[in-house]
């Protein structure tokens, strides 16, 4: 059987997303591969930097394999690591992953194989025919480029229905509960305290076919569930080595079922008591739902993320959501009866948003009294339709920019219709601040790509000015733009001392703060109990 290592990265140089500076979180897809290799006989090493990982050369030296998976803002550090690995190792290189199911033609560029969409079956059916001599071309879901320089893409594989796999958490001996000193050093590199936050996974795939999100292409349409008992054991499994009253269940849609969700949370009621605290992602549906919703209430605090994208009907029908504007507020209106949190989730820069989308969509927040929200641009991938025949909601030449550390939703990378990209981008960074500002239902938010967005948008300003006439874009100076000559380092750059700056800002906004106190002192609480 083979050595394998696996990699997830993660990118800090500058801050480009905010969950891994506030939260240790393993991602589950990478668990998942390698606990179903290990399953599959091979010696597995992993090291997620998400977690709190560290990757030691050692083990990548001694892997027959050395594997990567990632999303898109990881995917500039992902590269530079598979390229020295390859270059003074010799590492036989796979990469996995969500960025590179959508650039594959890019990515061969840095590795011998590519796995696209789900990895689990991929990556180990692929090893096998390696060690085995045999050959690759006879594997679903794979990228390569062979000897003589042609790309080849074999038949996506279906999306399985064994994914009932048991993460085994010994592959992660660094994600646990670590002591006060670990902690402290992890602060003072990573610029802010961190909770512990198990990622949980109860089901797959997403009917919806909203036309902005490539989970219908990368995890499939047919909704495929775990069983209960799985489910549960996981989670017994994580709280046992971590205490936190925190659980993230990465499922699209726990609303898809809803009597398999309310049992589900019903049984983790029974069996931990209401202390804990997870967070969801559901649509507008949920507020149909009475049984689920009395199900998520048992908890002391529930947190539901909900897509409402966007508040204008033409938008919501252009990107396919499958709800309207009076379904949003009749959802809001249900849910506020409830104990539930909203974090309502936004997209901003279609062709229809003017100017004050972003206002209109914060005064909506604080008018509903929501817990949170998330404010992001609409982005998508170069070439995607060209080379995967899957549909873009962006041009190749309405892109900004190919630098990869920017394609997280926190940053706009492509020129709008009606407003500038320096225009919405300083609309996003002011609409999350008005919000924490006047907002009395949470605390105040740490936001440690602010920093960086600020340098962002001078180089927005930098960039953009050729394209448009006041705030109109001039689609006729864009359309001879091409991929190959876009810029693939935007030069934003930040220090240390920045990041600090904002952890200090963070601080000083909650000191004075009655709701952040009561939140810290339910977590303290939470933790003790969970000893």
């Amino acid at each position: 059987m083979a050595k394998v290592v696996l990699i997830y990265p993660r990118e800090t140089d500058p801050p480009v997303e905010v969950t891994s500076f506030k939260s240790r979180m393993a991602r589950y897809g990478v668990i998942a591969v390698a606990s179903h290799l290990k399953a599959k006989g091979h010696d597995v090493t992993v090291f997620d930097e998400l977690s709190g990982g560290r990757v030691r050369l050692a083990p990548v030296a001694a892997a027959d394999y050395v594997c990567f998976s990632f999303l898109s803002f990881c995917a500039r550090r992902a590269y530079a690591m598979a390229d020295r690995f390859r270059r003074d190792l010799g590492s036989t290189v796979i990469l996995g992953g969500s960025h590179v199911s959508v650039m594959p033609e890019e990515a061969v560029d840095h590795c011998a194989y590519v796995v696209r969409n789900e990895g689990e079956h991929t990556a180990a059916e692929l090893i096998e025919a390696l060690q085995a001599g045999g050959d690759p071309a006879g594997v679903r879901g794979i990228s390569y480029r062979e000897s003589g320089g042609r790309i080849v893409h074999t038949p996506d594989r279906p999306f399985t229905d064994a994914i009932d796999i048991c993460l085994d958490l010994d592959l992660l001996p660094e994600y646990r509960s670590m002591g006060p000193l670990w902690n402290l050093r992890d602060a003072v590199q990573n610029g802010m305290f961190r909770v512990p936050m198990p990622a949980v996974q109860a089901s797959r795939g997403c009917p919806a076919g909203c036309t902005f999100c490539v989970v219908r292409y990368q995890l499939g349409t047919r909704y495929r569930k775990r069983g209960i008992a799985s489910v549960l054991e996981e989670v017994d499994a994580y709280l046992g080595r971590i205490r936190t009253p925190y659980l993230l269940f990465t499922d699209n849609d726990l609303s898809c079922d809803p009597d398999f969700s309310t049992e589900l949370f019903t049984q983790i009621h029974r069996r931990h008591g209401r202390h804990l605290r997870p967070y969801i992602f559901a649509r507008t549906d949920l507020a149909r739902h009475p049984r689920l919703i009395e199900a998520l209430s048992r908890f002391e605090h529930t947190t539901v993320g909900i897509g409402f994208e966007s508040l204008d009907d033409e938008v919501l029908r252009a990107i396919s959501k499958g709800q309207s504007h009076s379904d949003i507020v009749g959802a809001i209106e249900v849910l506020r009866r409830s104990p539930l949190h909203i974090h309502g989730l936004f997209m901003f820069g279609a062709e229809q948003d003017g100017p004050d989308v972003v206002d209109h969509a914060v005064d909506m927040a604080l008018r509903h009294g929501f817990f949170n929200v998330g404010l992001c641009a609409h982005y998508d991938f170069p070439t995607r339709a060209k080379v995967l025949h899957q549909p873009q909601i962006i041009e190749d030449h309405r892109f900004i920019h190919r630098d990869w550390r920017f394609f997280s939703g926190n940053f706009v990378v492509h020129f709008p219709r009606q407003m500038r990209p320096s225009h919405l981008q300083r609309a996003i960074l002011d609409g999350h601040e008005r919000f924490n500002r006047r907002t009395s239902s949470g605390m105040y938010g740490y936001l440690p790509t602010r920093p960086t967005i600020e340098r962002y948008i001078e180089y927005l300003r930098g960039v953009e000015a050729p394209y448009y006439d006041g705030s109109t874009r001039l689609d006729d100076r864009l359309a001879s733009r091409r991929v190959e000559d876009l810029a693939t380092d935007t030069g934003v750059r930040i220090g240390r001392a920045d990041l600090y700056r904002e952890s200090a800002r963070f601080f000083a906004r909650n000191l004075f703060r009655r709701t952040s106190w009561k939140l810290l002192l339910g977590m303290f609480a939470n933790l003790r109990r969970g000893a």
